[in-house]
């Protein structure tokens, strides 16, 4: 050995020996660094880590542990200032909360696995549901009885999962087809077992698209009617089909109805009436081909059947009825759209404007889907009679809604 190198070696043993003497005279600083010159860069780290516990600050104590674990050589020691770190950062984490704290707190985990710390990070882990990562902790830690805990938790989480996919996919499906009625009974069993907010949003984007009637504006061959279906129509200022903003009508003034092949009018008991050629009406009328009436004595308000147009075709056994301007197809049953019948079922307490196809008809086609022999229809629906074909039927609007009697 030259010269040199004995002066090298004696000149890192003096710097060994003072950093010793500075580590047990407290001071810390200098002796980290003489420990660095002296090339003991473990002891180095360790003291660093001394310098972490002194701190007050978390933040200066996480800056001290990720210095000695960039500064030591062993892996052990390197380990140990990394799973340190993690800790001291979780506790910042948790302490701050806000938006991020997932993604932060999924990287303390991993940072926790790396630096060994198994079980800190298995918990972890299982806090954040992430499985996978738990059960690969688990495992490594040999840890047999937590892991088939967790297996079987995972398997019945799994189990969970497969049963909501399944539900949001039959609720989409049946809503493809327009099978409304059937997607929200699926919807709200799902939803009585367990909240799922996919789920229930599907749920309610059906029922705040859905035609419920009685009042519901469709466009047929190009053409917009309004139609009033129901087997009978209510006219009224407020519990009825057709809703007239007028005080001299009453709330549920006229009613509208079929017996065989006869259609009839009847004032209901109103206080103000309702006239015909003057004369105030009482009890049952027929329509026959058309009559002119004014409700309250002051409405008017014209029943008719209809002649030869598009309006007989739509309601061949129905009336139309003009009031305020508006003209209302009022079927009194069906609403004929070629083979494809248009009504109005009640169910429990809700009411649906529904597309039934009668037994042997072919059947009509939304999107790319043929449709059940009888389907819930909602606003923006565009059947056709087959595919690629005209649309026959488009539901525009479900405004104008009424309610009560002529429901």
């Amino acid at each position: 050995m030259g010269l040199f190198d004995r002066f090298l070696r004696w000149g890192e043993g003096r710097r060994a020996k003072d950093a010793r003497a500075r580590e047990l005279a407290g001071d810390l600083a200098s002796a980290a660094t003489l420990y660095v010159e002296a090339e003991m860069p473990d002891e180095a780290a360790r003291v660093l880590l001394l310098r972490a516990d002194a701190e007050g600050s978390a933040e200066q104590r996480i800056a001290f542990c990720d210095v000695a674990a960039r500064t030591a050589k062993s892996e052990e020691i390197q380990k140990r200032a990394l799973g340190r770190k993690a800790l001291l950062t979780l506790d910042v984490i948790r302490a701050r909360g806000g938006a991020s704290l997932k993604s932060e707190l999924g990287r303390v985990a991993r940072e926790l696995e790396g630096a060994g710390q198994l079980e800190r990070a298995a918990e972890l882990y299982a806090e954040l549901g992430d499985a996978e990562a738990e059960i690969r902790v688990l495992t490594e830690m040999g840890a047999i009885e937590k892991l088939e805990e967790r297996l079987k938790a995972s398997h019945a989480e799994s189990r969970k999962v497969r049963e909501v996919t399944d539900v949001r996919r039959r609720v989409a499906d049946l809503d493809r087809t327009a099978e409304r009625r059937a997607a929200l009974d699926v919807a709200r069993a799902a939803l009585a077992e367990r909240d799922d907010d996919v789920v229930a949003d599907a749920a309610r984007a059906i029922r705040a698209r859905l035609a419920t009637g009685p009042l519901v504006d469709l466009e047929i061959g190009g053409k917009r009617f309004h139609a009033a279906l129901g087997e009978e129509v209510t006219i009224g200022r407020g519990e009825a089909t057709i809703l007239v903003g007028a005080r001299a009508v009453s709330r549920t003034h006229l009613r509208i109805r079929r017996e065989g092949n006869a259609i009839f009018v009847e004032d209901l008991d109103t206080r103000n009436g309702t006239m015909l050629a003057g004369a105030r009406i009482q009890g049952v009328i027929p329509v026959g081909e058309g009559i002119r009436l004014e409700l309250g004595g002051e409405v008017p308000c014209g029943i008719e059947r209809p002649t030869v147009s598009p309006e007989r075709e739509l309601v061949p056994d129905g009336v139309v009825v003009t009031i305020a301007g508006t003209r209302f197809l009022a079927p009194l049953g069906p609403l004929v759209v070629g083979a494809l019948h248009v009504d109005r079922v009640a169910h429990g307490d809700s009411g649906f404007v529904v597309l039934r196809t009668p037994s042997g008809a072919p059947r009509p086609i939304l999107g790319e889907f043929e449709l059940a022999a009888e389907v819930e229809l909602c606003v923006g629906d565009e059947i056709r009679a087959r595919r690629g074909g005209p649309v026959v039927l488009r539901v525009a609007t479900a405004s104008r809604e009424g309610s009560g009697s002529g429901a």
